[in-house]
């Protein structure tokens, strides 16, 4: 049995080639590799000199994961409601 036809066979098994493990391993891991992104930027630019590029990056990096973590979570409903008590009377 030759190695083609012993893939075809386990593909067969398995269910038959895809990429939804590839997908849904992507859509589990989003933020992680995000921050892995950022972070390798980050580095590389560090390595240039440009450190006030890096300072950037890093308070861009935190305010945008704290808003998708906001939007995420549901949360943004209660900080609203909690900014809306902050100016009545």
């Amino acid at each position: 049995m030759s190695a083609l036809t012993t893939a075809q066979t386990l593909a067969t098994q398995a269910g038959g080639f895809g990429t939804t493990g590839l997908s849904a391993w992507i859509q589990n891991n989003v933020i992680t590799i995000i921050l892995l992104l950022i972070a390798a930027t980050a580095l590389w630019a560090g390595k240039n000199g440009n450190i006030s590029k890096v300072v950037t990056i890093g308070a861009c990096a935190v305010i945008g994961v704290a808003i998708l973590a906001l939007a995420t979570t549901g949360a943004a409903a209660d900080i609203g409601v909690w900014i809306v008590n902050l100016f009545r009377a």
